[in-house]
């Protein structure tokens, strides 16, 4: 599963080693009697697409010929969304009966792959590996024919497991792999990782357990996944795997199981990146309004799921042997509810002390449906001085909004220290020389220009 990848690859979010590169995917692992790789086609590099049509030609199908749903590409977290479009467009045999859908991808986003296998079962369908090609037949339109010689890789498989029956031909491969970072899997080993990127990883692994078990998988289908690190070739399931992990099965599944909401939307492929401006991990030393500034970026999170990121600015205070903090939030989420009218409270800890900071702005955006938020509240100088102390020490920030949950968020002191000698000298020279206040304002202006909120 990999996060986000470069080039042909670049509008995956975290998914499970969506590719079979060059030399890995071509050598069967366990695999009972040689198969070969499924030759590449255009599809695989693009978002899935796909196609209604009736299985043909008509005097090979015993009995009624099936709906064919060709499925083909790469999974986004879009993909759910234009999948249920499809159905609603094209109104293909649901329930008894039901279409087939024929799925042929290299794999893609975990959410939103989960999100398709349960709109696959919800609406009934069958599912199978293979490729749809689409023949014409005189005076009789255009029929599908099933190439069975294809490959479902990586979250491919688990969109499988959605259906009410599954197939996999005995010419057609089912490949896993494990739960990766895209922009880090060229050289997995030399890459760093940070503590989002391990909460991200570890969330999306229990969701694929709960999401099998609730498809009537067996768990040993992401144990098998899970195995196989990003610098080996992907792992070819065997009949018997096929089995035993229930992805080869004929009884029909029950169609409507409960649906158990996802974050495949907004909170997977955010914009966040685009309007803010601290770079790097830590705290960093900025220039704002031509003055130091210790400041630092962290991901907002609710067990796990991101549903936005703050920024953290610390100047010097309106008076001498303070500081102000000022709190900058973009918030696009939780998923299953959306974004809340606005922030009530906003609170900081340091050492047992809670302070509460004074919302000056927090409104939807418009342009990117998510809500901005600014605050600030001015600490004593002894304060600030003991969280840039030498060790381990912390600042909690708990927010408050209607109908969303408590966020709690604590952020610790890694380079704080050595960026607020510079800004302490600063603000000390400051104070001595003219006692010239902190531009505080300014600052809180150059956010309440993205919100259109007239600063304090």
């Amino acid at each position: 599963m990999l996060r986000i990848f470069s080039g042909r690859f670049a509008f995956c979010a975290l998914v499970l080693a969506t590719c079979s590169f060059s030399g890995l995917a071509e050598t069967p692992t366990a695999l009972e009697g040689p198969v070969a790789a499924a030759p590449p086609t255009d599809n695989n590099f693009l978002p899935m697409r796909f196609e209604l049509l009736t299985e043909g030609p008509a005097d090979a199908c015993t009995g009624p010929c099936r709906q064919l749903v060709a499925a083909a590409g790469m999974l986004t977290a879009d993909t759910p969304r234009q999948f249920l479009a499809f159905v609603r467009d094209n109104a293909p045999q649901t329930g008894a009966g039901s279409a087939t859908v024929v799925l042929e991808s290299d794999g893609g986003s975990v959410l939103g792959a989960i999100d398709l296998g349960r709109a696959i079962r919800r609406l009934g369908f069958s599912t199978s590996v293979g490729r749809v090609i689409a023949r014409e037949a005189k005076g009789h339109g255009k029929y599908g024919e099933i190439n069975t010689h294809a490959d479902c890789q990586s979250m491919c498989t688990f969109v499988l497991l959605g259906g009410i029956q599954r197939q996999v031909p005995l010419d057609a491969r089912v490949l896993v792999h494990q739960i990766w970072l895209g922009d880090r899997r060229d050289d997995a080993v030399a890459a760093s990782y940070s503590a989002e990127d391990l909460v991200v990883v570890q969330r999306d692994i229990g969701s694929l357990v709960q999401y099998t078990a609730e498809m009537g998988g067996d768990v040993e289908l992401v144990s098998l996944s899970l195995k196989v690190p990003p610098w080996e070739p992907m792992r070819v399931l065997t009949r018997e795997e096929l089995r035993r992990t229930r992805l080869e099965f004929s009884e029909p599944s029950q169609p409507a199981p409960v649906l158990i909401k996802t974050a495949a939307g907004s909170a997977t492929s955010t914009d966040d990146e685009a309007h803010l401006p601290i770079e790097g991990r830590g705290w960093l030393t900025v220039n704002r309004g031509g003055q130091p500034t210790v400041a630092r970026t962290h991901p907002l999170t609710v067990e796990g799921e991101r549903i936005g990121s703050f920024d953290l600015l610390l100047a010097c205070g309106p008076s001498p042997e303070t500081y102000t903090l000022i709190y900058r939030e973009a918030r696009f989420g939780p998923a299953d509810r959306g974004v809340p009218r606005s922030i009530t409270q906003i609170t900081v800890t340091i050492n047992d002390l809670v302070q509460p900071l004074r919302i000056a702005s927090s409104e939807k955006k418009l342009r990117r449906g998510e809500i901005d938020s600014v605050a600030t509240a001015v600490l004593p100088a002894r304060l600030v001085r003991n969280f840039a102390a030498e060790g381990a020490a912390s600042m909690t920030f708990e927010t408050d909004s209607v109908g969303n949950p408590r966020t709690v968020i604590r952020v610790g002191n890694a380079g704080f220290g050595r960026n607020f000698r510079d800004l302490d000298k600063s603000c000390g020279q400051r104070a001595k020389n003219d006692g010239t206040k902190s531009d505080v304002h300014a600052q809180i202006e150059t956010r309440s220009e993205r919100t259109n909120v007239p600063a304090p």
